[in-house]
């Protein structure tokens, strides 16, 4: 009896592995439809409110509310790339003077080294910084920019034909359930890391740090990464606040200010609103951008905690998945 018990594990384990190793091989495969459709579906959810609202209260016919929600998109989209490209523009003209600003504290980190007899060579270091691919890296910028602009075009036609299409009226209450709160978190999660982007982005414009949009949309990207997603967040900043102030305090605000808004609206304001219905365990987050990460690369780390929450909330609705949603949270109890 137990040998045919443990038979039965191992190849249920045994089935679990070729078929998590062939979903992950067709998510890999199937990556350029994938990622769009995923990203489509993402906004369809979040301009969902915006074309009800619509409807219901201003008398507006659905295609002409898909429309003018598909409209906001793109503009908002217009209006942030060029404030995106202005910005690196500007930073690549002052590329020479942080240059030498680096030159200049290599210098005095290499002098601080020789006072305890650590020796380094000075000529090295500086020939390495002077052929920084500065050119190369704007060129590539460019490149991407335009296959950013046909993806966002490609996701766009993804979402209106998601839009246009017509609702269900046969859906189980299961699947009403899961619904509802994925848009719940989605929504919610869109909301709050967008004002914790345009917070840091304001405080980094106050403080008149170069950037200060680019590193304002990097901290609404990664608030959508739990745990190290805030920390990298509150990082990037600091290399080039470093070079570009010479007072102390402006570089510590720039640290910490943000950080205390990361801090309240991550670890209070996210837990009153989401409670435990898309908790994670941590170990579940780290593993989750690793396999996102390595199957759709950059967008598969930032989508990792939503897909991974989704994942849980659809397994805890089915009594037949339940201890996997468990094992997501980290709260499996293995009986021996």
């Amino acid at each position: 009896m137990n040998s045919s018990i443990e038979n039965n594990r191992i190849i249920t384990g045994s089935l679990f592995i070729i078929a998590s190793i062939a979903v992950a091989f067709i998510l890999n495969f199937a990556q350029p439809f994938l990622v769009p459709l995923v990203i489509a579906l993402l906004i369809r959810i979040l301009v969902d409110p915006i074309i009800d609202y619509q409807i219901n209260f201003l008398n507006v016919h659905r295609v002409v509310a898909v429309f003018v929600s598909l409209c906001l998109i793109v503009f908002l989209f217009i209006i942030i790339v060029p404030f995106i490209g202005s910005s690196v523009v500007t930073f690549l003209q002052s590329a020479d003077d942080y240059n030498n600003k680096v030159l200049i504290l290599v210098d005095i980190g290499i002098s601080k080294l020789r006072e305890f007899n650590i020796e380094i060579d000075r000529d090295t270091i500086r020939n390495s910084l002077n052929t920084l691919p500065l050119l190369d890296w704007a060129s590539a910028i460019l490149s991407n920019s335009a296959n950013f602009i046909s993806k966002f075009v490609l996701v766009i036609i993804m979402t209106l034909f998601l839009l246009l299409g017509k609702k269900s009226q046969h859906t189980s209450p299961e699947w009403n359930d899961i619904i509802n709160h994925v848009k719940k978190y989605i929504f919610t999660k869109f909301i709050t890391s967008a004002i914790t982007g345009v917070i840091a982005g304001l405080i980094y414009w106050f403080l008149g740090l170069e950037l200060a949009f680019i590193f304002g949309s990097l901290t609404f990207l990664l608030n959508f990464i739990p745990v190290v997603g805030s920390i990298i967040a509150v990082l990037l900043p600091i290399p080039i606040a470093v070079l570009q102030f010479t007072d102390l305090s402006t570089v510590l605000l720039i640290i910490f200010l943000p950080a205390f808004f990361h801090l309240i609206i991550g670890n209070i304001i996210e837990p009153k609103i989401f409670g435990d219905a898309f908790g994670l365990h941590p170990i579940t987050i780290i593993l989750s951008l690793i396999f996102w990460g390595m199957i759709w690369g950059i967008i598969g780390v930032l989508l990792a905690a939503p897909l991974t929450a989704i994942i849980r909330v659809t397994f805890e609705r089915f009594e037949s998945t339940r201890q996997m949603a468990r094992l997501l949270e980290g709260k499996i109890h293995l009986k021996s």
